[in-house]
């Protein structure tokens, strides 16, 4: 697999269009990918938090305060990449929330860097319309 470092973030997908491009990027008899779900977004943040030094990189606030190129954001932990940091990434999960006058069924996760506050930290979950665009991060299955 081809680093993805130093790249600029493909931000304008929509959550259908994200879990699509997600599931074409790796298909054969040994991998197959998709996009990330909560079980492994959780696992990853729990994984952080036992072999790295941060015992609380779930409530890590983002580090950047504008968009930057993949892994510049300064938030690189056990050789993760921007989980709390630079910009929100859709997730298979399905929201709940609704107004008066509209449904929010995508769940972005994440850090988002214009938003630096204590509510959209690397564990956080927010919600969103079917139009929105964010990121996405692959989920690789080893079959």
């Amino acid at each position: 697999m081809k680093s993805q470092y130093d790249k600029a973030v493909w931000y304008n997908s929509t959550q259908t269009n994200a879990a699509t491009q997600a599931r074409g990027m790796y298909s054969n008899n040994y991998v197959e990918s998709d996009l990330i779900n909560s079980y492994s977004w959780d696992t990853a943040i729990v994984f952080i938090q036992e072999y790295s030094e941060n015992s609380n990189y779930a409530n890590k606030q983002s580090v950047n305060t504008s968009m930057l190129n993949t892994g510049k954001a300064g938030d690189k932990v056990c050789n993760i990449h921007d989980m709390a940091s630079n910009c929100w990434e859709w997730s298979t999960e399905h929201g709940t929330r609704t107004s008066s006058s509209s449904s929010y069924p995508c769940v972005p996760r994440g850090g988002y860097y214009n938003v630096i506050n204590k509510y959209f930290v690397a564990s956080a979950r927010g919600s969103s319309f079917l139009t929105a665009t964010d990121s996405f991060r692959p989920l690789l299955y080893v079959k």
